[in-house]
């Protein structure tokens, strides 16, 4: 292929008609440089293992819910509720993805405003003692498909704006985790195990924030990855209604 493409470019080089002619570029040749150039990224991305990760992040899968959690005995099944939760776990990764694009203070603010306001909704949901929360499963929700959204957009949005938000959302993920509190065998235990579980996944989604702003590539990835994450969003709020 190589060959017939350098054997093409050569002949519509040489040849003036083929020059004057409405294409500026011979077909086969233009297929076999955006070929090497898909070749070439492709290395790129094989090198960057943070790239990689980033990658198997957009295509995560697991269909799990952090509400179908057993046992509930204390930290473990606490730390477990934000992280094998795909709803929570998107979440708490979008809201240290978005930090670091807003960078400065930001940075520390809005993590430390989602976990603030997570904990107060946490007790808020302990006091509830209820077994249906369906208007929380639709926040939930919408914090994926939003702050997916803010991730793609990139500083479009002002920060107080996104403060504000952050801060409804975690209420939202508190009252989710504090419903869970009265099954613990030990409620402290579990409460500091969801509380290290959320802050622990927005210093992961910082740190892929903080590598990914720095190359044009792995921030082309990180936008399509906040558009695949508000779509899964879209997804689970069709399986809600």
């Amino acid at each position: 292929m190589e060959w017939a493409a350098w054997v093409e470019w050569v002949e519509w080089e040489c040849n003036p008609t083929l020059s004057k002619q409405k294409f500026k570029t011979p077909v086969f040749t233009g297929v076999f440089f955006c070929v090497l150039s898909f070749k070439c990224i492709l290395i790129k991305i094989v090198k960057n293992k943070f790239l990689i990760f980033l990658i198997w992040l957009l295509i995560y899968p697991i269909p799990l819910h952090a509400h179908d959690i057993t046992g509930k005995i204390g930290f473990y099944d606490g730390l477990s509720h934000p992280v094998l939760g795909i709803d929570h776990l998107l979440a708490m990764i979008s809201v240290g993805i978005i930090s670091a694009q807003i960078g400065g203070k930001a940075i520390w603010t809005v993590p430390i405003t989602f976990v603030t306001i997570m904990t107060i909704g946490g007790l808020f949901g302990f006091s509830l003692i209820i077994q249906e929360f369906y208007f929380v499963e639709v926040g939930i929700v919408f914090s994926v498909i939003l702050l997916g959204f803010g991730i793609s957009i990139e500083k479009k949005i002002p920060t107080k704006l996104i403060m504000i938000f952050v801060g409804i959302f975690g209420l939202f993920h508190g009252i989710a985790h504090g419903i869970e509190v009265p099954a613990a065998a030990n409620p402290i235990l579990f409460v500091l195990g969801f509380i290290f579980g959320t802050t622990t996944l927005h210093l992961l989604g910082l740190v892929i924030g903080h590598f990914s702003i720095k190359k044009t590539l792995s921030l082309i990835l990180l936008r399509i990855s906040g558009i695949s994450f508000a779509i899964y969003g879209v997804y689970l709020l069709s399986q809600i209604f």
